[in-house]
């Protein structure tokens, strides 16, 4: 059974230096997600999205940040609607300890660790339904990063998994990954948006008066990936490393512990 993966992220990936109260910086979190769809399903949710691009009257917009309150809500109303799973890995660069160290602070590495994350999570997540590398196909939107040596990095990953869950990569071709430019598919913006619902959950700046927001998410929650009874964390949600190291207010955590998503569905439906 085929499937299409769009990856896109929120919040930056440098972790050499992170913002922290006034100091400058990168974000203090970084998220990353994906949109997991069949093909047959990708050409309606592209359909419903222009469909709500008109609705709000933002047809061009590159970044989820260009919208305002209740033009999110209501996109996140309407790609909730969408026969889609959504699937994200969240980073408190806080909790990285020592393993910044072991990769000299480096942005990318810290990137490819999370693109492993992420994927190994959607190739567990769809098992049931591959068999072969032919059937995934995933695309990054392309940014300055080397995607050549992410591959790299996942050939070696999946060649010599050294923990279990980086088993469930035998079904990726890591050199079919492919990158595509902002707007060069719409199922990007989709990626996009989950990204920053996601990541609006942790976000707290001074121009948000230290309030996060994390509204979006709750209006897309439903269609996170899960286990059997509807949970997604650890499943279509992956906290680095756990869920109470996240730092996140007590509400936005709660929040996040008690969610529920729509059980797996079964093979021949039109949304995994």
């Amino acid at each position: 059974m085929k499937f299409n993966v769009y990856i896109d992220e929120s919040g930056e990936a440098g972790i050499a230096r992170v913002r922290d109260g006034s100091s400058t910086g990168a974000s203090p979190y970084f998220v990353m997600a994906a949109v997991v769809c069949l093909p047959t399903a990708e050409v309606l949710a592209k359909n419903a999205l222009s469909d709500a691009k008109d609705r709000i009257r933002k047809k061009n917009w590159k970044h989820a940040t260009d919208l305002g309150h209740t033009q999110k809500v209501f996109l996140a109303r309407e790609i909730n609607r969408l026969p889609v799973r959504f699937f994200a890995v969240i980073s408190n660069k806080k909790t990285l300890g020592g393993y910044k160290t072991d990769i000299h602070g480096s942005a990318d590495k810290f990137y490819n660790k999370c693109a492993q994350y992420l994927l190994e999570n959607i190739c567990s997540y769809l098992a049931p339904h591959l068999s072969s590398e032919q059937d995934l196909s995933v695309y990054f939107e392309r940014m300055n990063h080397d995607y050549d040596a992410m591959r790299r990095f996942l050939v070696k990953v999946r060649d010599k998994p050294i923990f279990p869950q980086s088993r469930s990569l035998k079904n990726l071709n890591p050199f079919g990954v492919s990158t595509l430019k902002k707007g060069e598919n719409e199922m990007l913006d989709i990626a996009d948006f989950v990204a920053h619902a996601v990541y609006q959950c942790a976000n707290v700046t001074e121009s948000n008066f230290g309030i996060p927001e994390p509204r979006y998410f709750r209006e897309i929650s439903s269609k996170f990936a899960g286990d059997e009874l509807g949970c997604p964390v650890g499943i279509g949600l992956k906290f680095i490393h756990n869920l109470k190291s996240m730092g996140f207010e007590p509400e936005v955590e709660a929040m996040f512990r008690d969610v529920k998503v729509v059980p797996p569905v079964k093979v021949n439906s039109s949304s995994p």
